[in-house]
């Protein structure tokens, strides 16, 4: 069966760098999955909940927005703001940011799209690592 070479990127360098089945990921325009022989592809990623597939079983991460590009060799690169698979993940820090976010957005006078953000990826974090 064909693969397609997924290398996941983060300002801190190489996260993952393999051969999978299929990736399953949510660009600003919606959900995709990319199987082998994609048309060539470049796409904003959403903070979401992002998986591959790999001799029949999946693995996900949260991913905290991004850039995704699938060239014609069969290769997906996804440049993602941070990575983290549901080991990684602080359950107790996640819950606690969600909780700050929704203080924030309780105030007057604050950057309210900045807040909504961090309550999105704290919730993603979360849904990650409970297995949702």
């Amino acid at each position: 069966m064909s693969k397609i070479h997924l290398h996941i990127v983060t300002p801190a360098g190489t996260y993952r760098d393999l051969d999978v089945d299929m990736l399953n990921i949510t660009t600003t325009d919606g959900q995709i999955g990319i199987l082998p022989h994609h048309i060539p592809l470049a796409a904003g990623v959403a903070i979401s909940e992002m998986n591959y597939k790999l001799d029949g079983q999946y693995y996900k991460f949260a991913i905290a927005g991004g850039f995704l590009h699938v060239t014609p060799d069969n290769t997906v690169t996804v440049i993602g703001n941070a990575v983290e698979s549901p080991e990684e993940i602080d359950l107790r820090r996640a819950e606690e940011a969600a909780q700050r976010a929704k203080e924030r957005m309780k105030q007057k006078d604050i950057d309210f799209k900045r807040a909504e953000v961090a309550l999105k990826k704290a919730l993603v974090r979360i849904d990650v690592k409970n297995g949702l």
